[in-house]
């Protein structure tokens, strides 16, 4: 993969491609959502085989990446801007409008529409490879991270004004950083000298805690570090806990919903929310009253081969959830 990127241009590989496109089996006459466009690859294959997508993303760079798909399928595929815990109001409002209808009602309470839906819950190389958005300590630039440019508080903003307390438990709770006090004690000193600004600034303060050791062939720390500052700017966990139970309910009987978690928080927190929904509904003495309208598959992993090609699916892991009632 090349590290330039243009607003227009994508260089993103989608992940586990085909392992997705077995798991949804689009075709034609079938309604597919998906609801992380970042760079397009995945919905581009769904279009191809026959389907018809409907393609969400925060991301205002990101659908002006996809807009060829539009060009390429027409009215086959709708672009919509919007996160994707918005998917049932996005299925039932003016999708041509680029609009999301508010109204308040139950989860589960629209009619399913969706025979397929996907969650790529990573980052895009394009994003990641975009120095101006700050997400990776592999480019010098500002600390923003924001994914929605009109979030308020960027990662600048975070590290230079939550107490010491709070940026620990950031770290800790978002990063699983062992060492989350030191860190931001070495935050709070530091900002009382000159403000953190830039992602040399935060890599500079890491590499305090955690000197260089040429040869170490372990992740870097500071990509826990970085991890814990994007999750908590783009409000990362509450958006999936409410997107999983939204996504589940739109799928007709026999829909299935694919999500990709590159971290061990989000598999744990994807892995438990399809438990939920897979369990029957019990009565007072234990006995199944209603049950359960959803299954889930077992997990699958990058081959090694995908790994070799595009080494940032390592982390990768799949799991797919059926509507079977």
């Amino acid at each position: 993969m090349s590290a330039h990127t243009t607003d227009a241009v994508t260089v993103h590989v989608p992940v586990m491609f085909d392992e997705v496109m077995a798991a949804l089996e689009p075709a034609p006459g079938l309604l597919m959502v998906d609801g992380t466009l970042g760079g397009g690859g995945h919905a581009r294959g769904l279009l191809e085989r026959g389907a018809d997508v409907v393609g969400l993303d925060w991301d205002s760079r990101a659908l002006l990446r996809c807009a060829p798909l539009v060009e390429d399928f027409g009215d086959r595929v709708h672009l919509v801007r919007a996160p994707y815990d918005t998917i049932a109001d996005v299925l039932a409002g003016p999708v041509l409008h680029n609009g999301v209808a508010n109204g308040k009602r139950a989860v589960g309470e629209l009619p399913p529409q969706a025979d397929g839906i996907l969650l790529d819950l990573g980052f895009s190389s394009d994003q990641l490879d975009d120095a101006q958005r700050g997400l990776s300590y592999h480019h010098d630039g500002p600390l923003d991270m924001r994914l929605n440019s009109n979030l308020k508080k960027t990662a600048a903003d975070l590290l230079n004004s939550c107490r010491e307390a709070e940026l620990a438990d950031m770290f800790y709770v978002y990063g699983e950083e062992p060492k989350s006090r030191v860190l931001a004690r070495a935050v709070v000193k530091q900002r009382k000298i000159a403000p953190l600004a830039t992602t040399r600034d935060l890599l500079a303060l890491v590499e305090q805690v955690y000197p260089p050791r040429p040869g170490l062939k372990r992740a870097h720390p500071a990509a826990r570090v970085f991890q814990a500052l994007r999750v908590a700017v783009n409000d990362e966990f509450d958006v999936l806990e409410r997107a999983l139970p939204e996504a589940a309910w739109c799928l007709k009987r026999g829909g299935r919903l694919a999500v990709i978690s590159f971290q061990p928080l989000e598999e744990r927190a994807v892995k438990a929310a399809f438990r939920r929904l897979c369990a029957d509904e019990l009565d007072e003495v234990g006995r199944v009253k209603t049950p359960a309208k959803f299954k889930m598959g077992k997990k699958v992993v990058p081959s090694d081969a995908e790994i070799e090609r595009n080494p940032r699916a390592r982390s990768a892991i799949l799991r797919v959830l059926e509507r079977v009632g």
